[in-house]
């Protein structure tokens, strides 16, 4: 379960940031709020855990590929 909402919240992420057109991030900046559905089809938010619980972001190149 865990994996999977991180995998969520990569994939969500990675879209947020690259649907951003006038606005950029910066070191520092909060990332913007996303929502994907976890394997039981609840929508799991990045805003629910802010405050409440620390969380990390990791790219990994290639993942999930066959190349």
């Amino acid at each position: 379960m865990r994996t999977a909402i991180q995998v969520s919240l990569l994939a969500a992420t990675v879209l947020a940031l690259s649907a951003m057109t006038k606005a950029s991030l910066k070191v520092g900046d909060a990332a913007p709020d996303f929502g994907l559905p976890d394997q039981n089809g609840a929508t799991v938010r990045l805003s629910d855990f802010r405050g409440k619980k620390s969380v990390v972001l990791a790219f990994y190149i290639k993942a999930f590929t066959s190349g």
